[in-house]
C-alpha cells in the first residue's frame, strides 16, 4: 500500500513539475528587467540564459528588436525555438511595450542607444542583431554607432529609405511620415496594419498586430516616422559583418531588390518570399528559425 501511494505521489510530482515548466515556456512569463538611458528613459527587456551549455563552446547572444508599433512579444515563436540553446535578449524599444513613453524625440539614435544600454547592462558584445521592420534600421544604427556590439545582423523585411532621392520620392517619404500626425492615429494605424498581410497570413498574427499596433501614442508614432525618413540616417554606408536578409514580395519590393540589398551588405545571404505578409518570423516561424539557426552557426 505504501509503495502504491509513493508511486502515486511521485507521478503527481512529475505532473506538477511538467505543468510548471510548461507554464514558464512562454516569453510573457519571463521576468522583465529595466535598463536606464539618460537617467529617465527606462528600457524594458528580458534576458533568457541558455540551459544547454556545451563545454568549450560559446554561442553568441541573439538580440531581438521589434518593429514599429510592436513589442518584444513579436518574437514569441523565436523564444519557443531558441529557449535553452542560446542566450537571447528581447527588447521593448523606448515608446513601445513596457518601456518609457515620454514626450521625447524617437530617433534611430535613441533606439540604438537603448539597445546599447541594455547590452552594456547585460555585459554582451559580439551579438547577433535581429531586427524586424523598423528594427532593421535600428540594428543598422547599432552597428554604426556601437560596432563592437554586433557580430552579425539579420534583416527581417526591414524598412529602408533610399537617398539621394528625387523630389517625388522625397515628397512620398514626407507624406508618409506626416500621415501619422493625426488625431485619428488609432484608425490610421488600423488601416496601415491591414496592408501588412496577405490572404495566407494566420489569424493569430493578424490579431497580435491588430491589437497592439493601434495602441501606439500619436507623439511616439509621429516622432518615430518623422525621424525614420531623415536623410542623415541613410548614407548608404556598407555593413561588412555577415548579414541575413529576408524580404516579402508583399512589401512592394522592386524586382532587383537582391542587388539593392547587396549594395548595403558586403557579405549577405538573401531570401525573398512569396505569399507571406510582413511578419515573416511569425507567419513562417519554423522555416525562419531554421535558417536563423544555420546563420548563427
Amino acid at each position: 500500500m505504501k509503495k502504491a501511494l509513493a508511486t502515486i505521489y511521485f507521478a503527481l510530482f512529475l505532473c506538477i513539475l511538467f505543468a510548471s515548466s510548461s507554464a514558464n515556456a512562454e516569453l510573457y512569463n519571463v521576468e522583465g528587467k529595466f535598463a536606464t538611458l539618460s537617467d529617465s528613459v527606462k528600457i524594458h527587456y528580458k534576458d533568457v540564459k541558455p540551459t544547454k551549455v556545451v563545454v568549450g563552446k560559446h554561442a553568441p547572444a541573439i538580440v531581438f528588436i521589434h518593429g514599429f508599433g510592436c513589442d518584444m512579444n513579436a518574437w514569441s515563436k523565436q523564444f519557443n525555438y531558441f529557449e535553452g540553446s542560446n542566450r537571447a535578449i528581447y527588447i521593448d524599444l523606448p515608446g513601445y511595450g513596457k518601456s518609457s513613453k515620454l514626450y521625447i524625440d524617437y530617433s534611430l539614435d535613441l533606439f540604438a542607444d537603448a539597445v546599447n544600454a541594455v547590452l552594456t547592462e547585460a555585459h554582451i558584445s559580439g551579438a547577433i542583431l535581429v531586427g524586424h521592420s523598423l528594427g532593421t534600421p535600428v540594428a543598422r544604427q547599432v552597428v554604426f554607432r556601437y560596432p563592437k556590439l554586433a557580430s552579425k545582423i539579420v534583416d527581417v523585411d526591414g524598412v529602408y529609405c533610399f537617398y539621394p532621392a528625387d523630389a517625388e520620392m522625397t515628397e512620398a517619404y514626407r507624406s508618409f511620415a506626416e500621415s501619422f500626425n493625426t488625431d485619428n492615429i488609432k484608425q490610421m494605424i488600423e488601416a496601415f496594419v491591414g496592408s501588412l498581410f496577405t490572404e495566407h497570413s494566420p489569424q493569430s498574427v493578424r490579431d497580435y498586430a491588430g491589437k497592439i499596433m493601434p495602441q501606439t501614442p500619436k507623439y511616439v508614432a509621429y516622432s518615430t516616422m518623422k525621424n525614420l525618413i531623415d536623410e542623415k540616417y541613410w548614407t548608404n554606408e556598407i555593413i561588412n559583418i555577415p548579414a541575413l536578409v529576408y524580404a516579402s514580395k508583399n512589401s512592394q519590393i522592386p524586382p532587383n531588390y537582391r542587388d539593392i540589398m547587396g549594395k548595403h551588405y558586403s557579405n549577405m545571404q538573401y531570401f525573398e518570399l512569396l505569399n507571406i505578409g510582413h511578419f515573416i518570423m511569425m507567419e513562417q516561424a519554423e522555416e525562419f528559425n531554421s535558417k536563423l539557426k544555420n546563420f548563427i552557426k
